[in-house]
C-alpha cells in the first residue's frame, strides 16, 4: 500500500519532516512519551519512497499511534522521536535523528540541548556526550533488529533448500501443480498447460531427490 503523507495535524507535521529529512528508505520509528509518571512507547518500521510516499503493509496504521503521540505531546508532558534510516549503498548504512517534543515545539536533540546548556560550555559538552552515546545505542539497537532479520531469512533459505534435496518436497510439489492444472482445466483457463509442464519437470525431479 502507497500512502502519501499529509499535514493534517501538528504529530504528523512533524513526522514528515522527520520522515522526509533524510534519505529514502527503510525508517525504523520510535516515539517515547512522557506524562503524569506514565510513559508511552510506540515503534514501527516503513519504507519511504521519497517525494513524501510511504510504501508499507498499511502505513497508515502503523504511523497512526505514533502520531496520535506527537499531538499528544505537544500538548501535554514531552516525547522523544526517533528516526533510523537504513542506506541500501550507502556509508554509514544508518543514520539517526532524534527529535523532543514538548510545550507545542518540536526541536532536534542538538537544538535542545544548545537551548539548555549554550550558556555553560561544560554542561554543553556532557549533553553532547550523553546525545552521542545515545545516538549509538540507539543504531546498535536497530543494527540488531537487522542482523536478526537477515539471520532468519538466512534459516529459512537454509531450511527450504534442505527440503527440496527430499522426495517428499517434489512430490507434494508435483500433487499441487498437477492439482491447479486440473482445475484451471475444467475452468477453461490457458494455463492449465503452464501448471502441468511444472508438475511433469517435479515429477522427473523426485528421481533425483533422496527419499524422505
Amino acid at each position: 500500500m502507497a500512502i502519501t503523507l499529509s499535514k493534517t495535524t501538528a504529530g504528523r507535521a512533524h513526522l514528515h519532516a522527520g520522515i522526509a529529512y533524510d534519505a529514502p528508505g527503510p525508517k525504523f520509528i520510535r516515539v517515547r512519551h512522557l506524562w503524569n509518571g506514565t510513559q508511552t512507547v510506540h515503534s514501527t518500521e516503513v519504507l519511504y519512497a521519497g517525494g513524501g510516499l510511504l510504501l508499507a503493509g498499511d502505513a497508515e496504521t502503523q504511523l497512526a499511534p505514533i502520531i496520535q503521540t506527537l499531538d499528544t505531546a505537544l500538548q501535554h508532558g514531552a516525547a522523544l522521536l526517533e528516526i533510523v534510516t537504513e542506506h541500501v549503498a550507502a556509508t554509514p548504512r544508518l543514520t539517526i535523528q532524534r527529535y523532543y517534543l514538548y510545550g507545542g515545539r518540536h526541536r532536534t536533540d542538538a537544538a535542545f540541548n544548545e537551548e539548555m546548556f549554550g550558556h555553560d560550555p561544560a554542561l554543553l559538552a556532557d549533553a553532547e556526550r550523553t546525545r552521542r552515546a545515545r545516538h549509538a545505542a540507539s543504531l546498535r539497537r536497530v543494527q540488531h533488529a537487522i542482523d536478526e532479520r537477515q539471520a532468519e531469512r538466512e534459516r529459512s533459505a537454509a531450511r527450504i533448500a534442505e527440503e527440496m534435496k527430499t522426495r517428499a518436497f517434489w512430490i507434494r510439489r508435483h500433487r499441487e501443480h498437477l492439482a491447479r492444472a486440473r482445475g484451471c482445466r475444467r475452468a477453461g483457463e490457458h494455463k492449465w498447460h503452464a501448471y502441468a509442464l511444472n508438475a511433469a519437470a517435479f515429477a522427473r525431479s523426485q528421481a533425483a531427490a533422496t527419499p524422505a
